[in-house]
């Protein structure tokens, strides 16, 4: 086949994805002689109880796209079940993933909901991603941004605590200063909170894509320090707040899996992430984590 032939049937490849902005590609049509040689999107039917790769991963993208509407509509949309999603043949991928949730903050809500998240992963190994869709399959699209495959931005944080790169862990004094800090010592808090445990397993699962279930229900999160730039502020305004430092210990997590690091071993060994949440005007949702404590393997040349 002709090089422009091959690039004019990538083209139309794209194209047709484009039309349901890569969440139903069931009707995208191509040669059969060009199965598995188009650089597309593989789709996972998570209806079939097959295995299924990154089955994990792609439950915890459905339920940040879940936090991130819920955040911007002011909702209590609740996780129900992953229908499928659609994922980019990258070691670094974008995911198109269709899900079903339950608003149980309205009474007498029992019936479920479509929705349709977009996730965009950015570095391999490391929890840097961007949601740039989550909606309702019944919300109407008001602004057709022109289709891209793999987004690279994300969300623009307003204050100069939020860019850059993550921060160095706190001292203990620095977490006493109550303008930036919040810390929360009380278990039923943060359980009240289900964000904080999804921001701590997203970390994990960006570095060990393969991490299991059994894996994340064993964590137990020992603390949590929220910091913010809005002052003295409330708890539940440091909770909304668009953008965010979120310090986290935990234990029972027994070898950490991080791509060139080295973890002290043990399920009693209290552990530390932090994550940054930065969500701006375009109500784009970005998380920047990492899984602190580690050391950094040093290569060997013969």
């Amino acid at each position: 086949m002709a090089t422009d032939d091959f690039f004019s049937l990538q083209r139309e490849y794209w194209r047709q994805v484009a039309e349901s902005d890569g969440f139903d590609i069931e009707s995208v049509q191509i040669p059969p002689s060009m199965y598995g040689r188009i650089n597309g999107l593989i789709p996972h039917n998570c209806e079939i109880n097959t295995p299924l790769p990154y089955r994990v991963l792609g439950k915890h993208y459905a339920k940040l796209g879940l936090h991130r509407y819920n955040m911007l509509k002011g909702t209590k949309f609740e996780f129900g079940r992953l229908m499928k999603f659609n994922m980019l043949q990258n070691c670094v991928a974008s995911f198109y993933i269709t899900l079903e949730a339950y608003d149980y903050g309205v009474p007498g809500t029992s019936h479920p909901q479509t929705f349709q998240v977009r996730i965009d992963e950015k570095i391999f190994g490391s929890l840097d991603l961007t949601v740039s869709i989550a909606r309702r399959t019944t919300d109407e699209v008001t602004t057709k941004k022109p289709f891209i495959h793999h987004y690279h931005g994300g969300a623009v944080a307003d204050n100069i605590i939020f860019k850059g790169e993550l921060p160095d862990w706190p001292s203990d004094d620095v977490l006493k200063d109550r303008e930036r800090f919040y810390v929360i010592m009380n278990e039923s808090e943060w359980r009240a909170t289900a964000w904080i445990s999804l921001y701590l397993e997203l970390v994990l699962c960006a570095h060990d894509k393969f991490i299991t279930n059994t894996d994340l229900s064993r964590l137990s999160i020992e603390k949590v320090a929220i910091e913010t730039s809005i002052g003295d502020a409330l708890l539940y305004e440091r909770l909304e707040a668009k953008s965010a430092n979120v310090y986290i210990w935990f234990k029972r997590l027994e070898k950490p899996r991080v791509p060139q690091q080295v973890f002290v071993t043990g399920m009693d060994v209290e552990r530390k992430a932090i994550i940054r949440r930065v969500m701006d005007s375009t109500g784009y949702l970005t998380l920047v984590g990492k899984l602190c404590g580690g050391v950094t393997k040093v290569r060997q040349f013969n």
